[in-house]
């Protein structure tokens, strides 16, 4: 009588709606904990580099009424068309309902994103297999990643993104579950891809780069929707939604600035440089035990190879499962929808970035920061691999000791980065530049002395002094000197991120001036007071 009793009993606590709750109230708490460690690790603030403290400040803008601007440079208010504005905005609400400074609310703002992210990717885990342990595992993945906490360890957009963007995929892969498929199309059965669209729409207000998720939804449907009239349909309620957000902000920036986004073409290639830049970055991402593979160029080779046959996988499953769902849509049914999307999503977000290098902004670095929607899309796609072999009945105790030994992995290196981040902000937030003499020393200026500078936003964050950019020739750099021996102007500069241009630039301007305050940052020049 023992052992019936007890079995139904298991059976109903594992019943499927005490399943789902019990689900819910665990993501809730890996969500909780996720908000707990990046509080415990930022105790001293988030990190800061340029852009960080760009957002920062164009808040300190919206709270003092000053509009979207470039607050942090002595030139003037002018317009902000380069960064989009919903991250600051976000933290203006945030100190506003506060009473914080922008730089404290971009902390509170950034650790509840990443317990909302999070939890997010759990939902998507079970959403896109209908397994809770995906869900759970998937979860536990991203919680345990230290890139991702370090990423979300700096006051930038992207974290902010990756919640806006997976919130899309979500109510994007629910139109298609949702709507019978005879009236896929109609308004009362599209408001799920309005609202997809609507989330595009703010993700691009997050990031530029939310254009190749704007391609990568209107890719979808094309392929997924079995008829022309339905493909269109649905392309109308999505761009119902997107476009009047995208458009709104594209026409305030070539109102205000001449431009959508602040980049005119020109072409200049990919780096060599740039691109093993990002093959190390991956492949921390993907082997965050460094000592695994720092000193050998054998393995280093041998990853370039992995990395191409990962993407060269990825690539001919799209093509098989969408290819044949588009010209066969009554004999195959669509594939689903969230690793499906997610697939084609790393292609699109890969293409937009190498057209970005080559075309607008040869600048940008290929770092964590940037290939962030890359990590969390691979995350995503080795649940759906892992679930996918597992119900194949074989290789299931290789599935369980590999998730093992990933979360290990990551565990060891979370808490190393842990460490790390809990004694000081990186960045330009560390220590090192809190208690620099030279910010001290320009603190102390009088009000009225311009400030000349080669770091103006690390300037503006520490002394709350807006400075002047550089000269940009020799004519010029001349000329400023001439105002600083004059007892007119100061100098501060510092050698982090020199070019060999900015060197030879640097020495004209210093020839012949005297130091005021030097330390291991930087130096101060002018006429001692």
């Amino acid at each position: 009588m023992f052992y019936p009793s007890l079995r139904c009993f298991i059976m109903q606590i594992l019943s499927k709606p005490r399943r789902q709750t019990a689900f819910v109230l665990l993501l809730g708490l890996l969500a909780g904990s996720g908000v707990w460690l990046l509080k415990i690790s930022t105790p001293f603030g988030l990190g800061l580099i340029d852009d960080a403290i760009s957002y920062v400040a164009a808040a300190r803008a919206l709270l003092a009424g000053q509009g979207f601007t470039r607050i942090w440079l002595a030139s003037g208010l002018e317009p902000i068309t380069h960064w989009p504005p919903l991250f600051p905005a976000t933290i203006a609400v945030v100190s506003r309902i506060s009473d914080i400074d922008p730089y404290r609310g971009a902390r509170v703002v950034n650790i509840l994103v990443f317990g909302a992210n999070t939890a997010l990717l759990g939902w998507l885990g079970w959403k896109m297999t209908r397994s809770y342990w995906a869900g759970i595992f998937l979860s536990l993945l991203f919680l345990s990643n230290n890139t991702l906490l370090r990423l979300h360890a700096y006051a930038l957009s992207e974290p902010l993104y990756l919640f806006i963007s997976l919130l899309a995929f979500l109510t994007f892969a629910r139109y298609f579950e949702n709507a019978p498929d005879e009236q896929i199309g109609r308004v009362r059965e599209g408001k799920w891809l309005i609202l997809a669209g609507i989330l595009t729409g703010l993700s691009y207000l997050a990031r530029y780069a939310a254009l190749s998720l704007f391609a990568t939804f209107i890719v979808v449907i094309f392929i997924l929707r079995p008829t022309w009239r339905k493909r269109f349909s649905s392309l109308a309620l999505f761009l119902a939604g997107a476009l009047p957000v995208m458009m709104a902000w594209m026409l305030r920036n070539k109102l205000v600035g001449g431009s959508a986004t602040n980049r005119a073409m020109e072409w200049h290639p990919v780096t060599t440089e740039n691109v093993y830049r990002g093959i190390y970055t991956v492949m921390h991402f993907l082997i965050p035990n460094e000592t695994w593979w720092l000193n050998s160029r054998r393995v280093v080779y041998r990853f370039e190879s992995i990395l191409f046959w990962i993407a060269f996988a990825i690539l001919i499953w799209v093509l098989w499962a969408g290819l044949r769902c588009f010209f066969k849509p009554k004999k195959y049914s669509i594939p689903e929808v969230l690793s499906f999307s997610t697939g084609i999503y790393i292609f699109g977000y890969m293409g937009s970035l190498l057209f970005s290098l080559n075309f607008f902004d040869a600048a940008t670095p290929l770092n964590d920061r940037i290939l962030s929607p890359i990590y969390v899309a691979l995350m995503i796609l080795l649940v759906a691999l892992g679930v996918w072999i597992w119900r194949t009945k074989y290789f299931r105790s290789i599935i369980i000791l590999t998730a093992v030994f990933i979360l290990g992995v990551s565990s060891f290196a979370q808490f190393d980065a842990y460490n790390e981040l809990k004694e000081t902000p990186s960045g330009f937030a560390s220590w090192r530049w809190r208690e620099s003499t030279v910010m001290q020393a320009i603190r102390e200026l009088p009000d009225d002395t311009p400030i000349y500078t080669n770091q103006q936003p690390a300037v503006y964050f520490w002394t709350n002094r807006p400075p002047w950019t550089l000269p940009k020739n020799e004519e010029e750099s001349l000329l400023l000197r001439d105002e600083i021996l004059a007892g007119k102007a100061v100098l501060a500069i510092f050698p982090q991120g020199w070019s060999d241009n900015t060197e030879r630039q640097i020495q004209i301007l210093t020839s012949g001036l005297e130091i005021i305050e030097k330390s291991n940052l930087g130096t101060l020049y002018g006429v001692p007071r």
